[in-house]
């Protein structure tokens, strides 16, 4: 059986960190996703109740404290609450000023903190300890062939056979897909046309998954065609 890379995940809008801890984990051969913001996450923003995934979606995860809408903690907290599969001591907050106080609720929830910059003696040694627990037979729920930009783009969108235009906002993208924020129900296998020029040049997608959202809008990823 061929066994899968272990997978990274960081989140941090310092594109400086996220670009050292890149190549931090790609030296040690490790499939790294990196966002500016938890979009990545299926509670983000009280999206959900409970983690949509029924594996986990990374091996490590590492975020930043000071995020736009949410803070690392409670990141990790509403996570800890709806069911996140990733392993509590695999996770990591770091942060370039943050008080005893807060410090202490990060451990209590059983994971590690890490100040900026880096004391990497000590990084290193919790990364390998989180490395002996990770089991490369087994899957993880999210499977990246493309990395993915983090975007907050509105969009025009239309059916095949409607000139109806729609709104919605690309929420991320790769270079052969994107994914929507929607207001409008959609199914998987309908296609659209975008109105508006994306970063990826996508024009016709075709919807892949679609996800219903507490709030009344949809989620939906898109292969370009």
């Amino acid at each position: 059986m061929q066994l899968r890379k272990r997978r990274a995940i960081i989140i941090d809008d310092d594109a400086n960190i996220l670009k050292l801890l890149k190549d931090f984990f790609s030296i040690r051969d490790y499939d790294v996703l990196t966002f500016d913001s938890p979009i990545t996450c299926t509670i983000y923003e009280n999206k959900l109740a409970s983690c949509a995934n029924s594996k986990p979606c990374a091996d490590i995860l590492i975020t930043d404290y000071q995020m736009p809408k949410m803070t690392g903690l409670e990141l990790l907290v509403q996570q800890a609450q709806r069911g996140c599969k990733v392993d509590i001591r695999n996770k990591a907050l770091m942060s370039g000023n943050l008080d005893a106080e807060t410090q202490n609720k990060v451990k209590e929830l059983g994971h590690a903190f890490f100040s900026k910059p880096f004391n990497f003696p000590e990084f290193i040694s919790w990364i390998e300890d989180c490395e002996s627990r990770i089991d490369l037979s087994r899957p993880i729920g999210i499977a990246r062939k493309e990395e993915r930009q983090a975007a907050d783009i509105d969009v025009l969108y239309t059916y095949e056979a409607s000139e109806k235009t729609y709104r919605s906002t690309v929420i991320n993208f790769s270079n052969s897909g994107l994914c929507l924020k929607m207001h409008n129900p959609i199914s998987e296998g309908q296609s659209i046309m975008l109105k508006t020029e994306v970063p990826n040049n996508c024009r016709n997608a075709s919807v892949r998954w679609v996800r219903k959202m507490e709030d009344n809008f949809y989620l939906a990823g898109f292969a370009c065609c």
